[in-house]
């Protein structure tokens, strides 16, 4: 299936400040999530294998601008098997190459239909992503993303344009 966000990626100085932001808004807390994506060489767009937790895992392709603003993401999700798992991470790395691996810890948030991700990554330190999931139309989605914006008082924060996968590549 095809979805669709619109996404806002920050560098995250304050866990504490936010935290407090997403308590007063009503945001609630969702769940803690230890994840491993493995990122293959993809010409047109993003593939990724995410392990989560060990337990629950997903094949993801996604398309979407390098900008730093907010952008719009197309992706889909294909969920896997703990038994098709090795096969497509070697199917994958024939036939793509593997690029490189993202180890991070994210606590997830949910407001609405916004979801906000409070990221520990490895090698890169600390961020936060709004991805405000596209329902009844892209205005509406649009509206909320930026409320969620002014109210977390994103803008005062450095925004990202590259994914983590762009950014570790850049460190090495």
């Amino acid at each position: 299936m095809n979805m669709k966000n619109i996404e806002l990626k920050i560098k995250l100085d304050s866990l504490k400040h936010v935290i407090s932001l997403l308590k007063k808004i009503g945001a609630r807390f969702e769940s803690k999530l230890k994840q491993i994506d493995t990122y293959y060489q993809c010409s047109n767009g993003r593939i990724k294998i995410r392990e989560i937790n060990k337990n629950k895992f997903e094949l993801i392709f996604y398309q979407r601008p390098t900008r730093k603003i907010s952008k719009i993401s197309n992706y889909r999700i294909i969920e896997l098997s703990k038994k098709q798992l090795p096969q497509m991470k070697s199917l994958l790395k024939t036939v793509l190459e593997q690029k490189v691996i993202v180890r991070k810890l994210r606590l997830v948030w949910i407001y609405k239909h916004t979801r906000i991700h409070i990221d520990s990554v490895s090698g890169l330190g600390r961020f936060l992503e709004i991805e405000t999931i596209v329902v009844n139309g892209y205005r509406l989605a649009r509206k909320e993303h930026q409320v969620v914006i002014k109210m977390l008082e994103l803008t005062k924060y450095r925004k990202v344009s590259k994914s983590y996968s762009e950014l570790l590549l850049v460190n090495d």
